[in-house]
């Protein structure tokens, strides 16, 4: 047994699953035809629902008020029935989505990092939450990465600690799976300098993590002259600018492969090798993409993530609004898989500030190219419904006439009636697990 598959077995008899079949199982899956992605969607969508009304107390009750039973969906445009679920619901009665048999699915209880300002406890069926791993495995594949055969540093929040803090268990599971982590909490040279250290020392040619934390390490070795050759880089968690995916894969000298997840939906896209669009994981999830007024959009058009879970019986989410944002393509893509794709992720529905006045402020039309040049950090925040509020981290000569023009360029674009203030820090907060937010609408704050 190569050490691949040991990794595999070990981590499916920790948790209670056949990983590799589930592997197996996305391998194939990727090359399913339009209407295969179609049946198996509508199958699990099917057995979800009848499992909804006959177990979960929040379904039972809906459906029975809208005069709708399990047999009455018959087509996967028969969800639209079911209106859209927000977590401010979940929060209010979170025992309502418990299923009455929800112990016998063995789940695993998570919580959202609160990037859209709202987190909450929820709970993955372990076999949902396998089937997830197995679909980022097929992620890691398209990039070159093969799980314990190539060594990966991991630049990410949460349980991601020193390993001198880490159980002599989670150490040999570590060293199984030859996976190394790098402190974010700070990110001062001395902390990058350690970590650049051990990638070299450990001679690790793969790297995972916030896009923010590479990013910061990448502007360190930048400013020292230095590059690290990789042979692949996996992004996840925030959004990925394009002046930021060109920063780093300069100083790292390989492509990355950016994904988006949603724990709570178990939703998932991932770039391939050709590392453009997402492509869908349609095994954990179904989704949609509606507009403000929860209408369908065609492909090239915005819209707002609509997710519902295929495998979480324990705690089913159905049209679950997670808060982000997405474009849906069009074809299919030049590496031959037929998986449906996101053209782009336009940014978290929390990164769209709504101005009194109309106008909308989008995080991803923001001068990244020019604020990098003044500034190591910023942060806009909607402080208030017309008052909006810029954090800066300056750069080493930062000027009088920068703060000028960082005011009056915002002023341009906020509009009228609408105050501005720049307000100079050392330091910009994460969140609790580690992540930056660029922008927080006053809805979050």
């Amino acid at each position: 047994m190569n050490r691949t598959d040991l990794t595999f077995y070990l981590m499916g008899k920790k948790y209670g699953f056949d990983l590799k079949k589930m592997v197996d199982f996305t391998m194939q899956s990727q090359y399913w035809s339009a209407d295969e992605i179609h049946k198996y969607q509508l199958e699990k969508l099917q057995k979800m629902i009848h499992h909804a009304y006959a177990k979960v107390p929040y379904y039972t009750k809906l459906m029975r008020e809208m005069g709708m039973e399990p047999g009455d969906f018959k087509a996967i445009d028969d969800l639209a029935a079911f209106p859209i679920l927000r977590k401010e619901t979940i929060q209010a009665n979170p025992e309502s989505f418990l299923a009455s048999d929800w112990k016998r699915h063995h789940p695993l209880q998570r919580s959202t990092g609160g990037t859209t300002g709202i987190p909450f406890a929820y709970y993955n069926d372990v076999l949902s939450w396998g089937l997830n791993w197995a679909t980022k495995i097929r992620t890691f594949a398209w990039g070159g990465y093969q799980l314990g055969r190539d060594r990966i540093a991991v630049m990410k929040g949460g349980s991601m600690m020193r390993e001198g803090k880490l159980s002599l268990r989670a150490k040999l599971w570590r060293f199984l799976q030859r996976n190394y982590s790098i402190p974010i909490a700070r990110m001062n040279s001395e902390e990058m300098e350690q970590g650049i250290q051990d990638i070299q020392r450990y001679k690790i040619r793969f790297l995972r993590g916030y896009p923010s934390a590479l990013l910061a390490l990448a502007k360190h070795l930048s400013q020292t002259n230095r590059t690290i050759p990789m042979k692949g880089i996996f992004t996840t968690a925030e959004m990925l600018f394009p002046e930021h995916r060109e920063e780093i894969e300069k100083v790292f000298m390989c492509p990355i492969n950016d994904a988006y997840g949603c724990g709570e939906g178990m939703v998932g896209a991932s770039q391939c090798e050709m590392h453009s669009s997402y492509h869908i994981h349609v095994e954990t999830s179904y989704l949609e993409l509606v507009d403000q007024d929860g209408q369908a959009v065609p492909a090239g058009v915005e819209g707002e993530i609509i997710a519902s879970s295929l495998h979480d019986f324990a705690m089913p989410f159905i049209r679950y609004a997670p808060g982000d944002r997405a474009v849906f393509g069009e074809g299919k893509c030049a590496c031959g898989r037929s998986l449906p794709l996101f053209d782009a992720i336009k940014g978290r529905a929390s990164d769209l500030i709504y101005l009194p006045n109309g106008n909308v402020i989008n995080g991803l039309s923001l001068p990244f190219e020019m604020l990098g040049k003044i500034l190591k950090q910023f942060q806009l925040v909607q402080a208030e419904d017309d008052r909006l509020l810029l954090n800066v981290v300056p750069q080493p000569g930062f000027t009088a006439k920068d703060r000028a023009w960082l005011q009056d360029y915002l002023t341009s674009v906020a509009g009228d009636g609408v105050r501005v203030e720049v307000k100079e820090l050392q330091e910009i907060a994460k969140t609790e697990a580690g992540k930056f937010r660029y922008v927080i609408a006053k809805k979050n704050v």
